[in-house]
């Protein structure tokens, strides 16, 4: 037994790892809040009580523990299995499927940083073996055991250690999700949400996304939060509006350190893989975070999204006894327009067969003026490419409906935004991200999940894509996400209740000067601080203030701005100063689009992106 004195360096030793982890628990959790200053005063005004405390608490439990073990040993027989030991306890609390618990910071962290920030805090907690070993080693050396042997040992001892915890990471990680349901995440890009069945159209476009739709719950006014596939992703991966992840501009990358969904379905144990068609959700973006596999491909050049669905195709078949998340997306039916099935060639007239990147383009800088015919021969031509999607993607999921793996899992089918074919701007059609109007933001939003969701029930409140992530982990049974600024819709989709009507929100632009809206049920508000601005080189006449009535005017044909409609001042006020905040205070994000690996370049080029 040590001495009354031994008891008490014991304890001080203890207190002092403890102190040493509490601190890297703390810097651990300002890290995860982006900003020190921030996290700091977070910390020490929030959480205090919680993780900062439990962190410290844990720490000095661990360093007492060690320091009263190597106080009983003689030598440094005691310091390999205390070291040893404490290792392995550690690396079980780190990744096993207790360490939500034990650690709580960990689930705002990407698997990377929470073994990091784990291991931080283990090795503050080893301060005494340091006090210790600097006691032990004369007496080592006068013991005949040289210092680079017992320097080798422990080396051994800790890579045997990291060996063990990386071969069991997967067999930990897979315990810590069993019993979770599969999730899968569709993203039709430009998909107007007039065009399915679902949503009232009757040209019969989508027969396997209409019958998918019946089976579970659609949410008739759904919105991005951009009329563009970049930031609008990143939104629906982050739960974050576009002037709040910074993600706005065609050059401008995720942060690695901003928390992304699949990180969070990867953290609880879930394999992850995706399978998309690139461009503006490539991995050269940051959308790869928290993926296994991320693949990128390029529909031009393939011929289409078949190859896409073969892959998530296998990848599910050789995953579907695991928890897993999948994303899968494809830009059909993003221009350019290739399938001619429903349209009619003798519309085409100065148009050829297949519509690319290069005569939208001459359209749009006016090089090309349609008839009308040649318009609606365009708008065929979409609705055949709507049409082969459903065919294709609409194709796969039927097969894993098949197969008995869709039944059991969580499946939402969305789009990032619509096109604009000639409702609003006849310069910009066909094409998006110039507007804010209903036609680029209204998207479908349909949830499946069988035992879970109801079925054949709808959602009339508007909501936002911001909803999403929020969402699936409430389904999913994970923690919520304090950082998302979108609201879990669960409680909707389980009972068929509708949701409390909240503002739902739009901005960033691709084209034009930038524009902000929000929505608050059938009231719109859609506000131009800035009108004379010229952005991508892209000059529009746009009104500064527009404000709708979209139960009297779905189509936002008749601003009612200058009736002085009272109900709208409060709508109004909230736009405004969301761009005193985001904008005007603070100007232009810096970026450069020359920053685009030259591939990637070529790809948003044959979309009609860049030129």
């Amino acid at each position: 037994m040590p001495s009354a004195g031994g008891w008490w360096r014991a304890a001080g030793e203890g207190a002092l790892g403890g102190v040493a982890a509490g601190l890297a628990w703390g810097a651990w959790g300002a890290y995860l809040h982006k900003d020190l200053a921030h996290g700091l005063r977070w910390l020490a005004l929030e959480r205090l009580d919680g993780p900062a405390l439990a962190g410290g608490l844990a720490g000095m439990a661990a360093s007492l523990l060690l320091a009263l073990l190597l106080g009983r040993g003689s030598g440094g027989r005691a310091l390999p299995a205390a070291v040893g030991v404490t290792a392995l306890a550690a690396a079980g609390a780190a990744l096993g499927p207790w360490r939500d618990d034990l650690f709580p910071l960990a689930m705002y962290s990407s698997g990377k940083l929470a073994l990091a920030g784990s291991l931080a805090v283990i090795l503050a907690a080893l301060a005494p073996v340091a006090l210790r070993l600097a006691d032990r080693l004369p007496a080592v050396a006068r013991a005949g055991v040289r210092l680079r042997g017992v320097a080798a040992a422990c080396g051994l001892l800790l890579l045997a250690g990291a060996a063990v915890a990386w071969l069991a990471l997967p067999t930990l990680a897979a315990g810590r999700a069993r019993g979770r349901p599969p999730v899968i995440i569709v993203s039709l890009d430009t998909l107007r949400a007039d065009r399915l069945g679902a949503y009232g159209s009757t040209s019969g476009l989508t027969p396997h996304l209409d019958r998918l739709a019946a089976e579970g719950m659609v949410f008739d006014q759904a919105s991005s939060t951009a009329p563009w596939t970049l930031p609008s992703h990143t939104s629906l991966f982050t739960s974050l509006l576009p002037f709040d992840h910074h993600v706005r501009w065609s050059w401008m990358k995720i942060h690695p350190e901003r928390a992304m969904l699949a990180e969070r379905f990867k953290d609880a144990g879930y394999r992850t893989a995706a399978f998309t068609g690139g461009g503006y959700v490539s991995s050269d973006f940051g959308f790869d975070q928290g993926f296994e596999i991320y693949e990128n491909h390029d529909e031009i050049l393939e011929g289409g999204p078949g190859p896409i669905a073969a892959a998530a195709l296998d990848w599910v078949r050789r995953h579907r006894d695991e928890p897993f998340f999948l994303f899968l997306h494809t830009y059909e039916p993003h221009s350019p327009f290739i399938h001619t099935d429903r349209a009619n060639p003798d519309d085409a007239g100065q148009l050829p067969p297949e519509i690319s990147y290069q005569e939208v383009e001459a359209i749009h800088k006016q090089e090309l003026v349609l008839t009308e015919r040649e318009r609606r021969y365009v708008v065929d031509m979409y609705d055949g490419d709507a049409a082969h999607t459903d065919k294709v993607m609409g194709g796969l999921l039927a097969t894993l409906q098949e197969e008995g793996i869709l039944d059991g899992a969580i499946l939402v089918i969305l789009s990032d935004h619509g096109e604009d074919l000639w409702d609003h701007d006849p310069v910009r059609s066909p094409g998006h991200g110039h507007s804010l109007y209903e036609e680029l933001i209204r998207v479908p939003l349909v949830v499946r999940a069988p035992g879970t969701v109801l079925e054949g029930r709808r959602i009339h409140t508007p909501v936002s894509l911001m909803d999403v992530a929020p969402t699936l982990l409430e389904l999913a049974g994970l923690p919520a996400d304090r950082h998302h600024e979108g609201r879990s819709l669960a409680a909707a989709l389980r009972t068929g209740a509708e949701p409390a009507t909240v503002p739902v929100r739009a901005e960033s632009v691709e084209y034009g000067p930038d524009r902000f809206s929000h929505r608050l049920g059938d009231l719109k508000v859609i506000l131009t601080p800035t009108p004379e601005v010229v952005h991508n080189n892209v000059k529009l006449e746009v009104r500064p203030l527009e404000i709708f009535d979209l139960a009297a005017d779905p189509g936002e044909q008749a601003s009612i701005a200058d009736e002085g409609v009272v109900e709208a001042r409060p709508l109004v006020g909230a736009v405004r100063e969301r761009v005193q905040e985001k904008l005007l205070a603070h100007g232009e994000e810096p970026g450069d689009p020359r920053d685009l690996p030259e591939a990637l370049r070529q790809q948003l080029k044959s979309l009609g992106y860049i030129q």
